[in-house]
């Protein structure tokens, strides 16, 4: 009887994992839209969790709402100077590090009015996600080399 109790706890420990997984890379299509449609607003107070860290070295922090809502805002004048018309999610990898806690690698593309794909064509950034209130946020991010990709099943040496 333990066996089987231990069987479908373990079975359900996988389900909700999945389930996770699926609803940290929905978040991140989520995230593409409203940030597509320039919506700072809805981005600072539903997508992220302030604060917001963003970036390596240096990087930057959204110590609130406010000030991601003005870092976003003076954003998009400079993508548009690029040719920007939407950002695109090629692919996303999930790592689930915990209940609380995911790492979504996301592949992308910045494209043009033409749909063509502004230089680099391919752009890769790493987000972390913290489940508040039971739903995933965006507490972190940073771009990185569009030919690294994270795993979550590196071996420690």
């Amino acid at each position: 009887m333990r066996l089987v109790v231990l069987a479908f706890t373990l079975l359900v420990s996988a389900s909700s994992f999945a389930n996770d997984a699926d609803d940290a890379a929905a978040k991140m299509h989520e995230y593409f839209a409203v940030f597509n449609e320039k919506d700072v607003i809805k981005v600072a107070h539903e997508i992220y969790a302030t604060p917001v860290q963003v970036g390596g070295v240096p990087h930057r922090i959204y110590a609130d709402p406010d000030e991601a809502i003005d870092s976003l805002t003076g954003l998009y004048p400079l993508l548009e100077s690029q040719g920007w018309v939407e950002s695109r999610i090629l692919d996303t990898e999930v790592c689930i590090a915990s209940a609380n806690l995911a790492f979504v690698d996301t592949r992308f593309s910045r494209l043009d009015r033409n749909g063509g794909a502004i230089a680099p064509a391919i752009r890769r950034s790493l987000y972390v996600l913290q489940k508040r209130e039971n739903e995933w946020r965006i507490v972190a991010f940073y771009g990185h080399d569009a030919d690294v990709v994270p795993t979550c099943n590196r071996e420690m040496t």
